[in-house]
């Protein structure tokens, strides 16, 4: 079901969609590619107007802002 305009953060909303999806891929041992798919099918089930191309890109944007690491070795 689609969020619409009722007060709630749409972007904010489809995010933390994105991330439990992930999150709950991932505790269930997926491969990460799984995880990430089930990460833009959750973006894309809060915006089902948004085409696939954009909904990947912003899905995995929150993902690996969120889960990334950098290591720096020097």
């Amino acid at each position: 079901m689609a969020r619409r305009e009722t007060g709630i953060d749409p972007a904010g909303y489809a995010a933390g969609a994105a991330l439990a999806a992930f999150r709950s891929a991932r505790n269930a041992g997926k491969p990460a590619v799984e995880c990430y798919r089930a990460g833009v099918a959750a973006w894309r089930r809060i915006h089902p107007d948004h085409s696939p191309e954009y909904a990947a890109k912003q899905a995995v944007g929150v993902i690996l802002a969120r889960h990334a690491r950098l290591t720096i070795e020097g």
